[in-house]
């Protein structure tokens, strides 16, 4: 389940000697789609579970880890999707119902396109299906029309320090 970026800086704040003791594992973090020229942000329809899509100014932070409360076939890795059967749900129209993967290696994370239909895009690149592709920290991960950030466990740390120095 999401939690808000606030929120992980509120945990920041109260407990920076812990924090990287409660910080098991690497995030991604969606941002809220900028506003078009109308000033409207794009509203699409949601699970109803969680805080289903980041709101202007607040972003969405996805722990990357298997979820022991969901059940799905792929014990491989984490599964990023559409429906709530997976680790990380991205609710939204353009990402598939099983989209992609991330997995742990011995040289570190990787990133997989499940035969998605909208892709899956590193960097602006996108991803041949199948095909394994590391990943490092602050890599753009892009799933259909939906952009996260990668973080590594010091990353974030570094960017909470960063932003509390703002």
């Amino acid at each position: 389940m999401a939690r808000t970026l606030t929120n992980l800086a509120s945990m920041f704040l109260r407990e920076k000697e812990g924090f990287r003791s409660k910080i098991l594992n690497p995030v991604l973090i969606w941002k809220a789609p900028p506003t078009d020229a109308s000033g409207e942000t794009w509203q699409g329809t949601h699970s109803g579970v969680g805080p289903a899509r980041p709101h202007e100014g607040e972003a969405l932070v996805f722990d990357v880890a298997k979820d022991p409360r969901k059940q799905n076939a792929f014990a491989m890795g984490v599964t990023i999707g559409r429906v709530d059967s997976n680790d990380v749900q991205l609710d939204d129209a353009s990402v598939s119902r099983f989209h992609a993967w991330l997995q742990q290696d011995a040289r570190g994370w990787v990133l997989c396109d499940a035969e998605s239909k909208n892709g899956t895009f590193l960097d602006g690149t996108r991803l041949t299906a199948k095909q394994k592709v590391p990943i490092k920290d602050k890599s753009k991960l892009k799933f259909g029309e939906v952009e996260v950030t990668f973080f590594g466990v010091e990353a974030l740390i570094a960017m909470m320090e960063e932003m509390m120095r703002r």
